[in-house]
């Protein structure tokens, strides 16, 4: 390719220094071009200048315009990734959505090509930084900001959607912002284009955890622009509060609450703001897509009504919008990217066909053509080897995200269909990963609040929980208690049938009446196993640790000394048991199962304290 390249979109004229007939415009920009071309990298027109982002899609770094002098954001496709023809691909897919997006609130694209085998792309370099970059120093906005942030947003949106594109990766740090005050939509790397061949499997989650709605997550619904009104839900959430609507360190915890849990709203969170506006954000981020508001553009609507009506405004302005937004599908709108009217232009009226549409004959084709394709597809499930090879693609992943898409898409569906096939142990293995992994983070969530567990396993793991956690407890006990419900556990995972009962036997808004995963005794035993295993590693580890066995060791004598000789012999057993094998305690051990026999021996000699310590 020559180095020459001209980028029509954004009026870089001039030819490339080096090209017959190119002449550099600054005498000043001719000499730093003389001294980078030797230090620096040169892409296109363009030479590279630090990076200032990377992901799955590439590298963007600032670039300058050799001719110009103008910065750009210049995002680049590596050879290595080129040769992925499913990535280069998805690059060609963002160029071509960026290249229908001409909207103030969104980034511009310039232009794009190819040099020595890497892909590459020009867009508008924004000065500003990101909202996300706001967020770190200021926290939070007022519900004014907010608003303005919203609207921008949503006018960006209604633009996209028109076009068919769905962002499906709206966060703060995806909006950048001019030093103006400009919001700018960017980075359309995972967008969808719904006029297009899709390029993510069926059923397969993309997104950012902390704004992904439930229709993502499941990956079997589908994708809408209403998908993006969640995220914009999530969005005006965190600018309004400082945290998004779900906090936690666990993705797959993440995940299950936006599934199943409702956050606080604004008031409860004591954000000062318009009732209308906490009930507008609370639609945005309801469950079912049919809940939530009609488009962008009705939510638009509400938002500047909002900020019209000041801090006492109180009704629900819903109905107004759904008007203008349903007035939209006659009439194109387009809203300003500052606060300001809603200004429609109408489209000249064309002569209509008055027959019903279902009459015509490309409906009924196309009907019949729909018809026919969906009996062929749901007359071929996946095979059992392809459901096999995208559940190991999966697996063989970090991501908690493609996991949890593997549970549903492939790995049951595989139990269910194979019980006998060929990878049945395999999937299984994975199955019971991806389980215990969705409990384990539904039990960090319940560690934070009172109550018992949902059946007795849950209730006896968070009781040893719970106890591992307080400093009072010795820590010898909460192993004691994995144990114990290690060994209480039924040997068949059909034989307690009551399990998944709760223990207060009320509704839980958490439990999903379809998935009883919660009351399968072999999750437990692997849970139980896991924290006994790294408590008993924590507590070898520790310095004190025959100081810690000596003093539980006596609470189990003076147990025996109550007549509470049940309890201590269980002591006695349940210390046996966790560290069997430990040559380091084996004094322990002995005395331990002399005790248990209610032999009286002495407790094994304990190491003298330092003299610094005696004193």
């Amino acid at each position: 390719m020559q180095s020459s390249v001209a980028l029509l979109h954004c009026g870089f004229d001039a030819h490339v220094p080096g090209n017959r007939g190119g002449v550099l415009p600054h005498a000043d920009v001719q000499q730093e071009y003389r001294v980078q071309v030797m230090t620096e990298r040169k892409i296109g027109p363009f030479l590279l200048g630090r990076q200032i982002g990377a992901g799955g899609m590439g590298v963007v770094y600032l670039a300058t315009h050799i001719e110009s002098g103008k910065q750009v954001a210049l995002k680049v496709l590596p050879p290595a990734l080129s040769d992925d023809k499913m990535l280069l691909q998805r690059f060609e897919r963002e160029i071509g959505i960026l290249k229908r997006m001409k909207h103030p609130n969104i980034v511009k694209y310039y232009g794009g090509g190819t040099h020595q085998g890497e892909r590459w792309y020009a867009m508008e370099y924004i000065d500003g930084g990101s909202l996300q970059d706001i967020l770190k120093k200021r926290k939070r906005l007022t519900w004014e900001q907010a608003i303005q942030v919203g609207r921008q947003l949503t006018s960006a949106l209604e633009h996209a959607h028109n076009a068919g594109i769905i962002h499906r990766d709206l966060k703060p740090g995806n909006l950048f912002v001019t030093k103006n005050g400009r919001i700018k939509l960017g980075d359309f790397g995972i967008a969808r284009d719904t006029e297009a061949t899709a390029l993510t499997a069926a059923g397969k989650t993309v997104g950012t955890y902390a704004y992904m709605a439930p229709e993502q997550i499941h990956g079997n619904a589908p994708i809408s622009r209403k998908t993006d009104l969640y995220a914009t839900g999530c969005l005006l959430y965190e600018l309004l509060v400082g945290e998004t609507p779900f906090v936690s360190t666990n993705p797959a915890e993440m995940l299950m609450m936006h599934l199943n849990e409702y956050p606080y709203n604004l008031q409860e969170k004591d954000v000062e703001c318009p009732l209308a506006l906490d009930q507008l954000v609370e639609r945005l981020l309801q469950k079912n897509q049919d809940d939530r508001p009609f488009d962008a553009l009705a939510v638009n609507t509400e938002l500047e009504h909002i900020l019209k009506s000041g801090p006492e405004s109180s009704e629900d302005v819903s109905q107004e919008a759904a008007v203008s937004a349903s007035a939209s599908a006659s009439q194109s709108g387009s809203v300003a990217p500052a606060p300001g009217d809603v200004v429609v232009k109408k489209k000249k009226k064309k002569k209509k066909d008055l027959s019903q549409f279902y009459e015509k004959t490309w409906f009924l084709l196309a009907f019949l053509g729909l018809l026919i394709a969906t009996g062929m597809w749901l007359a071929l499930p996946a095979s059992e080897d392809s459901l096999y090879i995208h559940a190991k693609e999966a697996m063989s992943t970090a991501d908690p995200v493609a996991h949890f898409d593997a549970r549903s898409r492939y790995l049951r569906p595989y139990v269910e269909r194979f019980p006998d096939g060929k990878h049945a142990a395999e999937m299984r293995r994975w199955l019971d990963v991806v389980e215990v992994s969705l409990i384990e983070a539904q039990l960090d969530r319940r560690m934070q609040r009172p109550g018992d567990g949902r059946n007795r396993f849950e209730s006896a793991c968070l009781k040893a929980m719970r106890t591992a956690a307080d400093p009072e407890r010795n820590a010898l006990e909460s192993l004691e208690m994995f144990q114990a419900l290690i060994e209480s556990l039924p040997k068949d995972d059909l034989a307690e049938i009551g399990a998944s009962e709760p223990a207060d036997n009320k509704a839980d808004p958490e439990v999903d009446a379809s998935d009883d995963m919660i009351s399968v005794p072999r999750f437990w035993k692997i849970i139980a196993e896991k924290k006994r295993d790294s408590g008993r590693q924590i507590l070898l580890s520790d310095p004190e640790r025959i100081r810690i066995i000596s003093a539980r060791m006596a609470a189990a004598n003076q147990l025996r000394q109550d007549g509470k000789t049940a309890e201590a012999e269980q002591v006695f057993h349940l210390f046996r048991e966790v560290f069997y094998g430990e040559r380091e305690l084996e004094d322990w051990l002995d005395y331990a199962k002399f005790r248990l026999h209610g032999d009286a021996v002495e407790m094994p000699a304990q190491p003298e304290l330092p003299a610094t310590e005696n004193k």
